[in-house]
């Protein structure tokens, strides 16, 4: 697709003095109006120019303005609009366009969810046009190839379109400087840090050398500076605390950006918006935004989904791994346990099927085969999927010829029974084939207490071509610390969080 960058400028301040009449600016009556769609700092701060507008304008609603006054966004075949955010450090030294910061995300408008899933930046990509690197390297190579900053993004999201396999309709490209500036402009924001930092090797700016940084547990508030070294620390923390630390200073600086103090003051506004036209490229037109504004209404903190792509093949996400450095060049890279097929299911869940996530069923998995350590190795790729595996065991019988899913009957309030079924059965019965049914055998009554889904795995499964062998399997300690051949109790069943 075809687009031109657009930079965030003055271009804005215009279409929102349009957009609204003076007259109305002026008057004093408010509108309560709340969006909530953390996609990254810098839509926040343009959400909360129009909250701000909202606010100030009397007998008309902002949502119906924002939406008269934009334009249709793009969308996929599931009706969800794709965003590139990247990361970058900013500035003259090397490095700068290095994207340390992937991520996808997806708006769900219908359900009012948005899944986030973040690429680590150490992937391997082969890549015959710009060479073979990791793929936080895509967007500076493809910028010095093109010569063009905006032709290096486009192809940067054709990269991450193959690596996920989904379309990618929008992207946004801030940099470090930008990501200070910004909180700096609203003042710095308010952080809860849950558990004390020290990080002796955070890099020290336009050098080689270290700048120990340290957090105390507690309440913080937190300048530009100090929250861009809170969500890039990573040497003494892992990954999955650095995701959440990065999520939670979103949310920060959505509920500052959203305060009265800022969205009526005008010198914060200008700042903000002097932060975003320095340090922001993005192809979403102010018309779009208008529309994203208009649609935002009704997105709830506990309605943004993130997941990571990580090399822990014990925990949700866990799909990659690191091979031997010198087959790589020496360098430390990641590649996919089994290939991309995996990713490409892991993104289709997180996108395609979000009420998964936000229902988060929970699954007893029994091996009806004759096949020993089915449900184990089952259980395993299912919680790389994230899915909660609770317990596993064997069936009551070997041998069982078609895999079958039961679940709960659910009833209304008047006793009558309703066709309600758990989220995840139907993209389950698209991985693993099998009839679902509410009538369950007595002995497994027990089981569905605890669980909202039980699967007895049948012979058709492990005979076909759609059998989730365990991709790390094959590889070498440590990536895999489990004999992959457990065999199931005969007559219990485990708890999932065991390794046997």
């Amino acid at each position: 697709m075809d687009f031109k960058r657009k930079k965030i400028s003055k271009r804005l301040q215009r279409a929102v003095s349009k957009a609204v009449p003076e007259s109305n600016l002026k008057n004093k009556t408010k509108l309560r109006v709340s969006f909530s769609i953390p996609i990254i700092a810098a839509i926040f701060i343009i959400f909360a120019l129009f909250i701000g507008i909202g606010k100030a304008v009397s007998n008309i609603g902002v949502t119906i303005l924002l939406k008269a006054a934009g334009e249709n966004l793009q969308e996929d075949a599931y009706g969800h609009t794709n965003f590139l955010i990247l990361g970058t450090g900013g500035g003259d030294h090397d490095g700068a366009d290095l994207t340390d910061t992937i991520i996808v995300a997806s708006l769900d408008p219908e359900d009012k969810l948005v899944s986030m899933l973040s690429i680590p930046r150490d992937l391997y990509v082969k890549d015959s046009t710009v060479g073979n690197s990791r793929i936080n390297e895509t967007y500076w190579r493809g910028k010095l190839h093109y010569e063009n900053s905006e032709k290096g993004i486009e192809y940067m999201k054709t990269k991450v379109e193959g690596i996920v396999g989904v379309p990618i309709h929008y992207w946004i490209k801030i940099d470090f400087d930008g990501f200070k500036d910004l909180i700096d402009a609203l003042g710095g924001i308010d952080i809860n840090v849950e558990e004390s930092i020290y990080d002796p090797y955070y890099p020290k700016d336009g050098t080689i050398e270290f700048e120990p940084f340290y957090i105390s547990e507690g309440l913080h508030h937190l300048d530009g500076e100090t929250a861009l070294k809170y969500a890039r620390s990573r040497k003494t923390t892992s990954d999955f605390d650095r995701a959440e630390r990065q999520q939670q200073i979103i949310y920060a600086v959505k509920e500052k950006a959203l305060k009265t103090e800022t969205i009526l003051s005008t010198e914060k506004i200008k700042s903000l918006l002097n932060a975003l036209k320095a340090n922001v490229e993005t192809n979403i037109s102010v018309k779009e935004i208008m529309t994203l504004g208009g649609i935002a209404e009704g997105f709830t903190k506990d309605n943004i989904l993130h997941r990571l792509i990580h090399d822990d093949p014990g925990l949700c996400g866990g799909l990659v791994y690191p091979p031997a450095r010198e087959d790589y060049n020496g360098m430390f890279v990641l590649i996919p346990a089994g290939g991309y097929d995996f990713i490409h299911l892991y993104s289709e869940l997180n996108f395609n099927h979000p009420l998964i996530a936000k229902e988060d069923s929970t699954i007893h998995l029994l091996n009806g085969t004759t096949q020993i350590g089915v449900a184990a190795e089952t259980k395993q790729v299912l919680r790389r999927f994230c899915f909660d595996i609770n317990r596993f065991g064997n069936a009551s019988t070997k041998g069982i010829k078609e895999t079958t899913y039961y679940y709960n009957q659910k009833y209304d309030e008047k006793g009558e029974a309703i066709d309600k079924k758990p989220a995840a059965l139907d993209f389950l019965q698209q991985v693993i084939p099998g009839k679902a049914t509410t009538e369950i055998p007595l002995e497994y009554k027990q089981y569905l207490v605890e669980s909202d889904l039980l699967i007895e795995i049948g012979e058709n499964y492990i005979n076909s071509n759609k059998y989730l062998e365990d991709a790390f399997y094959g590889l070498p300690y440590p990536f895999f610390q489990a004999t992959p051949l457990d065999e199931e109790t005969e007559t219990t069943t485990t708890d999932a969080t065991t390794i046997e």
